[in-house]
């Protein structure tokens, strides 16, 4: 008969301990800090210590019944927070081995204080069909994990469920297309191929949206040439059908396949081919994007305005998706030469809706990276939306574009608003949507709306890491700091060098009051960490060192690169340089710098509230202080 349990009880493990009724971690008596979740998976793998714990049993005992679509990056966030709270090394471990494709295991040798004895590490059986004998000690363990809740950890457990990221419950069908293959033989001809993915996203996404959400395209892209099975894409993506195609194109015939494969027992639903000529490629793409409706039982909308999105001319559509291809790549060079092409199309079909939205797209983000100045650039992103809206007044994605226009270059805000609401109500599977609007509601300070829209984006590209560096950066403006650090090493899991995640980390920390985390994260954006000492050095004299360094060697790439005054002056503040801060944030003022909208709410300006110049800016821009 298991002995009585104490709510004292200590597991102790190497230099460690684990006091259950508190939910503290300990190490030499010192508290080690360690969200909820992680401390829970921690516990039930001590517990369970020389057992192999395999990932579908800590879901089970840990996340209890709940369904994740993030489980998995959940999980995988636990064990990188467990291993850095105990300086484990996954290559070397010493108390958490990594079993591939199978699990994990607690290595380290536990005991249990309150008098109990040491308990050694379970070994696995050479017997497959034997179960390994339990020692007594370890039972009682086990049954601590049931009084982690009751004993103390309730109140934690609850303020940790309140505030943590988890995908909203699915109420649709949702769908992932997979990157169609490039079966031509030429890499030439990838555009194609991604083109036709983009293209059916697109098309899925505009079926039924209230009925059928669509994986945005950055998520799905991330899947090219990878060789995964469907299951394991479908629980990463929270997706319970996949669509996977071919495009062979020769001269001026294409033949595209396409298959539907639903994820529980991945069985294929539906499937077909097609032989056209490229003319006629966009239309295939609305055929087959009906079948697969069909397939899943939706009721398709009968909005014929939608027919004018394409071309009959060949010519147009090869250009147009060579455009859309090089849009996509995000890059100053890329998204230039794409306005080329988008030209092209519109000179061969003056009607052609996607192309006059595609040009306006290039534009204004040629004018936010400040590849072209933005008086030179939003005036014809304009012209283009403008001419897309006119052609088809439901076309979201120009919608978006007048929308974003308006809010960071106009600076009138209801029309911007009504622009982005007709966009979402349109198209709610359209995470850029989601996205511009989302920044258009925290820079009018309506915060919990504009986390909700970006949270939204993210749901809708969840590999994206500019969509969860997104979420970081509304939470860091809200002055949400341990929420926007909480979510970037998530997004950091994703992507561990991307520069706009650990950029918004390093802000958190500072704003936050935690100069020494700070320092190593702003050693790691700028690659110095093999030659400054984050132990030996004062992070925040450490820190103003850097700040400044990095302002004189923006102040000298200025000379040879254009860049946004509005980042200068986030550098300038950051420094300590109020006067050059002003100075900046006037320039920015005087091109319409469209990141200057954010300075109401930015953090970085926070030091100039009461100064006069930065108020009598803010103004200017149409905010009342």
């Amino acid at each position: 008969m298991q002995q009585p349990v104490s709510e004292e009880a200590i597991i102790r493990f190497a230099e460690f301990e684990l006091a259950l009724k508190s939910g503290e971690l300990r190490r030499n008596g010192d508290v080690i800090r360690l969200q909820p979740q992680p401390f829970k998976v921690l516990v039930f793998l001590a517990s369970h210590a020389g057992q192999t714990v395999t990932r579908q049993e800590l879901q089970q005992a840990v996340w209890e019944a709940e369904t994740f679509v993030d489980f998995e990056h959940g999980l995988n966030f636990c064990i990188k927070q467990i291993r850095n709270a105990l300086g484990d090394d996954a290559q070397s471990p010493r108390v958490i081995e990594t079993l591939p494709r199978r699990g994990y295991r607690f290595i380290a040798e536990v005991e249990e204080l309150n008098g109990s004895s040491s308990i050694e590490p379970e070994r696995e059986s050479a017997n497959p069909t034997e179960k390994p004998a339990r020692p007594r000690s370890s039972a009682m363990i086990a049954a601590l994990i049931g009084l982690i809740v009751a004993a103390g950890l309730i109140a934690a457990y609850f303020a940790w469920r309140s505030t943590r990221e988890v995908a909203a419950p699915q109420s649709k069908v949702m769908i992932a297309v997979l990157p169609f293959e490039n079966l031509s033989g030429d890499p030439a001809e990838d555009y194609f191929s991604d083109g036709m993915t983009e293209e059916m996203i697109a098309r899925l996404g505009q079926l039924q949206p209230k009925s059928l959400g669509v994986i945005a395209r950055t998520s799905a892209m991330t899947y090219k040439g990878a060789n995964k099975d469907i299951a394991r894409i479908g629980r990463e993506l929270g997706v319970g059908y996949v669509v996977e195609g071919s495009v062979r194109r020769a001269e001026d015939r294409v033949r595209i396949t396409a298959q539907l494969i639903q994820v529980s027992d991945q069985t294929h639903r539906w499937s077909d081919s097609y032989d056209r000529s490229t003319g006629d490629a966009l239309r295939v793409q609305r055929q087959v994007a009906d079948q697969i409706a069909t397939a899943l039982a939706i009721e398709l909308l009968a909005d014929k305005k939608k027919e004018a999105e394409g071309s009959t001319s060949a010519e147009a559509v090869d250009a147009y998706l060579r455009g859309r291809y090089l849009w996509n790549k995000g890059d100053r060079e890329s998204v230039s030469r794409s306005v080329e092409y988008f030209n092209q199309a519109i000179e061969r079909d003056s009607n052609y809706v996607g192309a006059w939205a595609g040009l306006a797209d290039s534009y204004r983000l040629l004018g936010m990276n400040y590849a072209m100045l933005p008086a030179e650039a939003y005036p014809k992103a304009i012209a283009a939306a403008s001419r897309a809206v006119e052609l088809n007044p439901a076309n979201a994605d120009a919608l978006v574009s007048l929308g974003t226009i308006k809010f960071r270059y106009e600076w009138k805000w209801d029309e911007a608003e009504q622009y982005f609401r007709r966009a979402v109500e349109i198209n709610p599977n359209f995470g850029m949507a989601h996205h511009d609007y989302a920044w258009f509601l925290v820079a009018m300070q309506r915060f919990d709306e504009g986390i909700e829209h970006m949270k939204q984006a993210q749901r809708l590209d969840p590999l994206s890491p500019l969509a969860n560096s997104d979420v970081g950066w509304v939470y860091l403006m809200a002055r949400r700091y341990d929420e926007a650090i909480e979510q970037i090493n998530r997004t950091l899991e994703l992507e561990p060098a991307f520069g706009s995640a650990l950029a918004c980390l390093e802000r958190a920390y500072t704003l936050s009051g935690r100069p020494r985390e700070a320092l190593e994260t702003l050693l790691k954006e700028t690659g110095d960490t093999g030659r400054i000492s984050t132990r030996d050095a004062d992070p925040s004299q450490t820190m103003n060192s850097l700040y400044r360094k990095r302002l004189e060697r923006r102040l000298d790439a200025i000379k040879k690169v254009r860049t946004s005054s509005y980042s200068m002056a986030t550098t300038c503040a950051a420094a300590g340089d109020r006067d050059q801060t002003i100075t900046w944030l006037e320039r920015a003022f005087s091109e319409r710098d469209p990141m200057l909208v954010q300075a109401r709410t930015d953090p970085a300006f926070d030091a100039l509230r009461s100064d006069e110049r930065f108020v009598t800016v803010i103004k200017r821009i149409g905010f009342v202080r």
